[in-house]
């Protein structure tokens, strides 16, 4: 006896339910879209294969953890080369100006920074954070090559020592800022003049160093950002 195809049988409705309640929705979307069912339906598998083979692969996760420690790496570049360029423009700052003391006496006068124990402690410091950079940098462009995840110790080890740096540099902005303020604008409460219209290259010196300690302040804040959000996405899988 030839074998007949079982139109009417529950099992075969049953299947015939569950085909529609599956691939409605994409019936759906190619009338709404104009583009044959056939075309929509092969684009959702392949879209859907695509993402289960990147998930079981890892290709994702690898991409991502790659371009963490891209970004780590090049923003402790980028604090390296702040902070070597505000001790730099700090430690050359030293002028000279003729002032005149009598209408027949004039004498040189020097402005540097190692007359001001603030200017002093800025050098110190961007020179503690430029030697910071370079280690940290290293330690994250090791592990960017050898392709490895940074764990979350190492990570919070970075927002510790990132937190320390960046008070450090907030403190050594402010000190100097202060005194740099004072040359600029003078006090007269305590009789400090102003010397900025004498020492006008010292001073624009002390600007351009304290332009580069606000940008490393804020490479600091985006490193500490960044570590914390590794930490947070590490934490949850």
């Amino acid at each position: 006896m030839p074998w007949q195809y079982p139109n009417h049988s529950p099992d075969h409705k049953q299947l015939q339910f569950q085909f529609v309640a599956l691939y409605f929705p994409v019936a759906m979307a190619s009338v709404e879209t104009g583009a044959p069912t056939t075309q929509a339906t092969t684009e959702t598998q392949t879209r859907w294969s695509s993402k289960l083979t990147r998930f079981v692969s890892g290709t994702a996760g690898a991409v991502a953890v790659k371009n963490h420690e891209k970004a780590d790496v090049t923003l402790r570049l980028f604090l390296f080369v702040f902070s070597f360029i505000a001790v730099v423009v700090m430690v050359t700052s030293k002028q000279t100006a003729a002032i005149r003391v009598s209408p027949d006496m004039v004498i040189g006068v020097d402005a540097k920074f190692t007359h001001l124990a603030s200017f002093t402690y800025f050098v110190a410091a961007f020179s503690v954070i430029g030697l910071y950079s370079m280690i940290t940098g290293y330690l994250s462009y090791s592990l960017m090559k050898k392709q490895e995840r940074s764990s979350i110790n190492q990570q919070l080890h970075f927002v510790i020592l990132d937190t320390l740096i960046l008070s450090i540099s907030a403190s050594a902005t402010g000190a100097a800022g202060g005194v740099a303020y004072e040359a600029l604008k003078g006090n007269p409460h305590v009789r400090w003049m102003k010397i900025c219209h004498i020492f006008d290259t010292f001073c624009h010196h002390l600007a351009s160093s304290g332009a580069m300690s606000l940008l490393t302040s804020v490479t600091l804040l985006m490193l500490i950002w960044f570590s914390v959000c590794a930490i947070v996405k590490n934490s949850g899988r």
